[in-house]
Order: structure tokens, then sequence, then C-alpha cells
């Protein structure tokens, strides 16, 4: 059975989506079958991140009735697929969001795992995405405005009868100047599951259209991304530069024969 799992956030500007093709890439090298989908109509960027701002088929015509969800899947160089919306004003015209839930679910049982990039605020295309979740993920930035506005998304969430997983900190600094994680988590009453420090590798990275995941995957964002991702499916997480530190010196420590 597939699980969907919207990627959400009180206030646009806090990292959603970078958030969403990050985990879904992390979570697509430990293995597991991922699609993200780009659930922001109005103002889609997951495309624009990966450097395929225009496709022949995009979700919107999948919305339109003319294409089936199959039709707007596509891969990135780094495997994640990705089902990305139209950035075409006109493409907005004649778009049912209630259909939108019809569409994620012709998902099921053809991948694992589904990221839903939700439009931010709580309009009804935000509403539509939540609803077609099984639980969400919400992204805040360390700072009062987006805790608030997070508060009113988590409320949401549960008016329509969907479950807060938890909490992602993104673009934390630690300059002493933010709220704490044990503030944030205090405010929201929901678990802190991940903090994604500010890192100007993703900069880099979304100039070279990849997640930062796939092109910086020693960066300080990319293994904060890689243990949320972990937990998301129960797993342990390792870094690899530990293991080839440990394998060194179990090898070293072999020719020495105290191993």
């Amino acid at each position: 059975m597939t699980k969907f799992i919207a990627i959400a956030s009180g206030k646009g500007g806090v990292g959603k989506t970078s958030t969403a093709i990050n985990l879904g890439t992390a979570l697509s090298q430990m293995g597991r079958h991922v699609v993200v989908m780009d659930a922001n109509l109005t103002t889609p960027n997951v495309g624009i991140h990966l450097g395929v701002s225009k496709v022949p088929v995009s979700l919107n015509d999948v919305l339109r009735g003319k294409k089936s969800i199959s039709d707007a899947a596509y891969e990135h160089s780094s495997g994640l697929k990705i089902i990305p919306a139209s950035i075409s004003m006109e493409e907005l015209a004649h778009i049912n969001y209630d259909k939108l839930t019809d569409a994620v679910l012709d998902l099921d049982g053809k991948t694992e795992l589904v990221l839903i990039d939700v439009a931010a605020g709580l309009g009804k295309e935000a509403i539509s995405a939540i609803k077609s979740a099984d639980e969400i993920l919400v992204v805040v930035t360390p700072d009062m405005p987006s805790v608030t506005d997070a508060l009113k998304t988590i409320k949401l969430a549960h008016d329509v009868g969907i479950k807060t997983a938890g909490v992602i900190i993104n673009r934390v600094r630690d300059d002493g100047l933010e709220l704490s994680a044990k503030n944030v988590e205090a405010l929201l009453e929901r678990p802190i599951v991940g903090i994604i420090p500010e890192d100007d590798n993703m900069r880099k990275a979304l100039k070279q259209k990849h997640p930062i995941v796939f092109s910086h995957p020693e960066s300080k964002a990319s293994l904060g991304y890689k243990k949320v991702a972990a937990l998301m499916v129960g797993a342990k997480y390792e870094h690899s530069a530990s293991k080839k530190q440990e394998s060194f010196f179990n090898s070293l420590l072999k020719k020495l024969g105290l191993a």
C-alpha cells in the first residue's frame, strides 16, 4: 500500500519545496520507491528547482481529465521521480481542485511513497492537497511568523482528519536570534523530526538544478535531510563517511593484531 505524505507550511518561503525534493531524493537513495508531486498549482516550483519548468504533460492535464497520472511522471538525473505542475497561468483555467484527491489516489499501489508539495496558506488548493494525504509534515523556519502560521496549518489538517506526523525546522542558523527547537515544539505541540541547518550549498544546488542531497551529499543540509528520511521509514541513519572511517580503523586494528 502506498503512503501519502503532504509536505506543508503555513507560509511561503520556508523551504517546503526544497524539503520535499530532498527528502524524496534521500529516500530514493535508500532504495525506496518515491514520487514527489507538485500540488502547488498556482505557484509550482518542483520542476523549476530541478530544471524541468516546461513539460509535455503536467499535473494540470491530469486534473482536466486529458491525461493519466503516469503520463505526467518524469525522472530527474538524480533518480528522483516527480509529477510537476504547469507554470503557465493559462493552465490554471478550469482546474477542479476537488479532483486532486482522485489524481493522488491513482498512484496507490504504483509506488511506495508519495510526497505531496502543498501550496502555502489555507486556501482550497492547500486543503485539497492535505486531504489527499495520510499525514502531513510541517516545515517551519525558527521565527514567530512562520510558527504562528504553522499552527493554522496543523489545525486545518486536524479539522479534516489528517494527522501531523511532525515538524521540520529549516534554515537554522543557530545564531542566538532564533526560536529554539524546544520552543517551536512547545508552541506547535508536535514533535520536531528534523533540523536542517542554513547551508550556502543550497543555492549552489539550485543553480545546478539538483537536489542538494544529490549534488552536495556531505553538506550540512544534506545530512539533515537524510536523517529525517531515515526516521520516516523507521531506519537507522548512519553517515557514510563515518562508515568509511570505521572500516579504515577496523582494517588498521586487524593489521596490528588488535581486532
